[in-house]
């Protein structure tokens, strides 16, 4: 018997050790496996954490983009079936709080019996989830009934809101309902600082039976400072409002800079849309409800993607006279001009037989210096200077000034433009590249340029953002200036802030100066291809304090809603109102003596004559307007007329187009709203012969010229 109890206990010991062997080998080989296995056989329910997304606040830390809890209702049919004395209160209670159909809850807690998290209704208020847990906790407190209201619970998400709406739509953005991804704007540049880590919770059974929950915590996203203030943002906002329901466009654009180190003070475009509610397209009036209910599905997509896009960064167009100083500035630069050369202007430049490219000024402005040019904005003189510096120097300063590359501001999908190679440029090319036609350039170049002009000569990166900020308050970066190159030597940038300076104070009819205050500025006119469709986009560029610029502006302004879109001073009045809106604002004190309008810089003609003055009826490629006219209609006067024609009175015809009183008008058109012709240059409601001063002919170009 002992020995057979010993060779019993010794196989039984033997098995044991076996087993042990196995097992150790198991647990070191699969032991993790194992052990996620079983983790997960034993896990109750996880849930999502969400985080908030970052604030967006302008410079001086008023929020434009925020967050807003809300509140996703959880069902869990494990609970509520678990007692009788739970299901029917429970079930009573959602139906009478929120008028839930009684029959499809009974449906879905008998088909998912087991199931422990349903989302039954997503993104309630507050007031709504609150209405729930007022009667909850009355009904489960009250000790006189066995019902328990159970089952039911709420998960905490934030919705992103836009507290002024529309206001700087183009430079903010929106994000997705969740907060994770951001579209368009800053939202979408710095959506990597602005998006958090969404945080999980765990809950399971221990080894020992018992409940226990593992959080792991969200983190919330970084706030975006951005360079914008928001009262100087709405002040632009509102007269952009202002314009279109006086006079309209397709679109309109209007950004102000500080011209020393590239932020952006405002920057804001027609047609808006509602942050709140991006797919609504009727917030501006830009579409009628007729029209949006006619479109179809692309049509749909085609016109809010138009609406989310940034005309000030996204949109090219041809810069007209505004590229003028650029020009300017690369002959000085190298040596090729001087500012005491001269050029004669007649009237216009002949390419070929037939084929002419007209200054605003028909008859010809005449002798010239460099400011002059400038003043009068002279396509003829611009031209004689564009072949003067030649080719390679003006392919050179293109690039230098930023033209044909991306700025680098930060917000998404910013356009290149488009230029001519220099081993592709023609004769022609040049010629009309000089004073601003046939190349491409987006707004923010175009500012970007002119705030180098005008600073004496200092290319830096523009920009919306100015900190970045931890949750808490901390710094991870702030964006300083950034210096990317020098464009002009001080010396150039003073000639051209004293010749911007002269056109401003010459402005007549529509003027954009402001007694006491040195501003600086000049206009813009490009007709739009095809050039038959007599289509043009409008701009003006200004500036002040002219000795040392602290603020710059530019107003674009795409086909304006009238008959001749080249007329009418839009851009220059526009600009005018924002600079009288902006400047009590700003607190800005006045440079120069307020006694009296400032005196023009132009030699005055005798009465009845028109002086050249200051004038482009046609800017580039335009009709007359927005002060320049080189390819038709559109007397110069004393002073610019940026915008087109007007009726000084007096024989005068400061503008460009004002009509004479008593007394010949030599230099073009008259008022056509006082019996003159625009496009054919009547003097006392006759028209000249086609092809005289006064005729328009297709725009800038005599010709088959495109």
């Amino acid at each position: 018997m002992k020995k057979k109890l010993a060779l019993t206990f010794f196989v039984v010991a033997l098995v044991l050790l076996g087993l042990a062997v196995a097992v150790g080998f198991i647990g070191k080989e699969k032991g993790l496996e194992y052990e996620q296995r079983v983790l997960s056989q034993q896990t109750v329910s996880s849930g999502t954490i969400p985080f908030k997304r970052g604030e967006i606040t302008d410079r001086n830390g008023t929020v434009l983009a925020a967050n807003e809890a809300v509140y996703n209702l959880i069902l869990d049919p494990s609970v509520i079936n678990s007692n009788e004395n739970i299901l029917e209160p429970t079930l009573n209670l959602l139906v009478e709080c929120y008028g839930y159909d009684r029959g499809e809850l009974e449906e879905l807690l008998a088909e998912n019996p087991n199931s422990q998290y349903i989302r039954y209704t997503l993104r309630m208020s507050e007031e709504e989830r609150n209405k729930f847990l007022e009667r909850k906790e009355e009904i489960n407190n009250n000790l006189k009934i066995k019902d328990k209201i159970e089952g039911v619970w709420f998960e905490t998400e934030y919705k992103r809101i836009y507290p002024y709406s529309t206001l700087a739509c183009d430079l903010i953005g929106f994000a997705s309902k969740d907060g994770a991804s951001g579209s368009y704007g800053v939202e979408q540049y710095y959506n990597d600082e602005l998006a958090g880590t969404f945080g999980r919770t765990y809950r399971y059974i221990n080894e020992d039976s018992d409940a226990e929950q593992v959080t792991r915590d969200a983190v919330d996203g970084n706030t975006i400072v951005s360079t914008i203030d928001v009262n100087l943002q709405s002040i632009v906002e509102e007269q952009i409002k202002k314009f279109n329901e006086e006079v309209g466009a397709k679109n309109t654009a209007v950004i102000i800079m500080d011209p020393n180190n590239g932020e952006v003070l405002a920057m804001a475009s027609y047609p808006y849309f509602d942050l709140n509610n991006p797919a609504d397209l009727s917030v501006s009036g830009y579409y009628s409800q007729e029209e949006i209910a006619a479109m179809s599905a692309e049509e749909r997509l085609e016109a809010l993607n138009g609406l989310w896009s940034n005309y000030v960064t996204q949109s090219l167009y041809e810069p007209g006279s505004t590229a003028k100083p650029l020009t300017i500035a690369a002959g000085l630069e190298e040596g090729k001009i001087s500012p005491e050369d001269s050029y004669m202007c007649d009237g216009g430049w002949d390419y070929a037989e037939g084929k002419r490219i007209n200054c605003h000024n028909l008859s010809g402005h005449g002798l010239l210096d460099v400011e002059g040019a400038i003043v009068e904005s002279c396509n003829d003189a611009l031209i004689q200077i564009g072949q003067q510096i030649g080719t390679d120097v003006f392919c050179k300063y293109q690039p230098v000034f930023g033209l044909g590359s991306k700025t680098g501001i930060d917000l998404p999908g910013e356009e290149d433009g488009i230029l001519k190679k220099k081993e592709e440029m023609s004769e022609i090319d040049l010629v009309t590249n000089s004073f601003g036609q046939n190349f491409n350039a987006t707004v923010i170049q175009m500012a970007a340029a002119h705030c180098s002009l005008i600073n004496g000569g200092y290319y830096y990166t523009p920009h919306v953002v100015k900190e970045i900020l931890r949750p808490d308050g901390s710094v991870v970066k702030s964006v300083d200036k950034t210096l990317v190159r020098k464009t002009v030597s001080e010396t150039t940038s003073d000639f051209l802030k004293k010749s911007m300076l002269a056109m401003v104070d010459n402005q007549r009819p529509w003027s954009t100066a402001i007694p006491g205050y040195e501003i600086g500025g000049k206009t813009g006119t490009a007709e739009k291809q095809p050039r038959s469709d007599r289509k043009y986009v409008v701009s003006f560029t200004s500036f002040l304090p002219v000795s040392d610029p602290e603020y710059f502006m530019m107003v674009v302004i795409d086909e304006p809603n009238v008959e001749d879109q080249s007329t009418g001073g839009h851009a220059t009045n526009l600009t005018r109102s924002l600079w009288e809106a902006v400047i009590p604002y700003l607190n800005l004190f006045p440079t120069r003596s307020t006694g009296e309008e400032q005196e023009s810089t132009q030699e005055p003609l005798p009465e009845g004559v028109g002086t050249p003055g200051n004038g482009e009826g046609q800017e580039g490629a335009e009709s007359p307007g927005e002060g320049e006219n080189p390819g038709g209609a559109g007397e110069p006067g004393e002073g610019e007329n940026p915008e087109g024609n007007g009726n000084p009175g007096e024989g005068e015809n400061p503008e460009g187009a004002g009509e004479p009183v008593e007394a010949e008008n030599p230099e073009g058109a008259g008022d056509p709203e006082g019996g003159g012709n625009p496009e054919g240059g009547a003097v006392n409601g006759e028209n000249p012969p086609e092809g005289e001063n006064g005729a328009y002919n297709n725009g800038i170009f005599q010709g088959d010229f495109e």
